[in-house]
């Protein structure tokens, strides 16, 4: 798909907090977001000790959920591993299944596989690309642009689906690397994207990572901060690079750290929090156990609003703005942490999508 400078990548999970705060985007917030969308795995049921769905379970409400989420909007749609190797109940593989539903209304989804899927997720992924005529996009780690011939690896690629590289989305996924210092890693990472070749012959190239941790417990109780060093660093490898060089579309993990696994909540007190997005970093706002306290999010909401390392938007910012607001007004309740993962996530998108029009703005 054909992306502008300005565009945003925002890399999530399809559960309920991620395609709630896609849905609650602002239309014209939308219209910048192309966002890739990976269904996770089966959730875990840690006191029967089972998964809580069997995979065909799982994956059968996606088609009508993605039509009412996100409509007809381009996205790219991954697949986890464990996902990729189950399979429906008549033995159809899951990309079958999905983009068949799909088809139908005329969707303007890709799917998006990694350099070294297995054969049945190619040739799933081929048949995608003949019937629907949308591409397909290759998903890259950073050791994959290391080691061999990463441009031949792409050319492979497409060819195994039919297709040229101008119909190839490329997605090189950093996860989360150390990024300072910033121009070394710029230095480093620009030579490794010149082994895919000449970028511009590829539809578009897109460069994900994250600063976010993957855990919040050693996050100071009260009111803390966390650098957003991936877009810190973003801005300083976008300077650096060659004025030949093709300037890849930012992306993200959101709030998420994108290793992040589901743990036992029996366990577990997951903390009340707000992650509050700011353009240079994370404020964050932490409090006891959520369940053993929710109303304490009032008072976070309050504190949002009020302290300097949050610098509030404004409730008319965004629906996660706005339920900050009404949250710290009791107009709305605490509700649970699925809700706060949306909101939270919801201004996250806003925020980035804003910070990539003032970076891009003409003087």
């Amino acid at each position: 798909m054909n992306l502008f400078d300005d565009s945003y990548v925002p890399s999530l999970r399809w559960r309920q907090g991620e395609y709630q705060a896609l849905l609650r985007l602002a239309p014209s917030i939308k219209d910048r977001v192309v966002p890739l969308i990976t269904i996770p795995p089966v959730e875990f049921d840690f006191e029967l000790w089972k998964p809580k769905k069997s995979i065909h379970e799982h994956v059968y409400p996606f088609v009508s959920r993605y039509k009412s989420k996100w409509g007809l909007r381009p996205a790219w749609i991954a697949l986890d591993p464990e996902i990729a190797a189950g399979r429906m109940n008549d033995g159809s593989h899951i990309f079958d299944f999905i983009f068949a539903g799909l088809r139908p209304k005329n969707h303007l989804a890709v799917p998006a596989v990694p350099l070294a899927a297995d054969v049945a997720t190619m040739d799933a992924t081929s048949r995608a690309v003949a019937k629907d005529g949308q591409g397909a996009a290759v998903l890259l780690r950073i050791e994959d642009l290391m080691i061999g011939n990463p441009r031949k690896s792409i050319e492979t690629f497409a060819a195994n689906l039919d297709m040229s590289l101008d119909e190839l989305d490329v997605i090189v996924d950093l996860r989360a690397p150390n990024f300072e210092p910033y121009a070394a890693f710029a230095k480093a990472l620009v030579a490794a994207l010149k082994r895919l070749g000449n970028l511009y012959e590829v539809r578009t190239i897109a460069l994900l990572a994250t600063a976010i941790p993957d855990s919040f417990a050693n996050i100071a109780k009260g009111s803390d901060e966390i650098p957003r060093h991936d877009w810190l660093f973003f801005k300083t490898f976008i300077g650096m690079l060659p004025p030949d060089m093709r300037r890849p579309v930012y992306g993200d993990h959101t709030i998420v750290h994108p290793d992040f696994k589901a743990m036992d909540m029996r366990k577990i007190k997951a903390a009340g929090k707000i992650i509050y997005t700011t353009p240079e970093s994370w404020a964050t706002r932490k409090g006891g156990a959520f369940r053993d306290d929710p109303a304490q999010m009032h008072n976070h909401c309050k504190r949002v609003m009020a302290e300097p390392p949050f610098a509030f938007q404004g409730a008319a910012f965004s629906y996660g703005d706005k339920y900050i607001a009404d949250c710290a007004a009791m107009v709305e309740s605490p509700s649970n942490l699925s809700r706060w993962k949306d909101v939270c996530i919801n201004h996250h998108i806003t925020m980035a999508t804003n910070d990539l029009a003032t970076l891009y703005a003409t003087p």
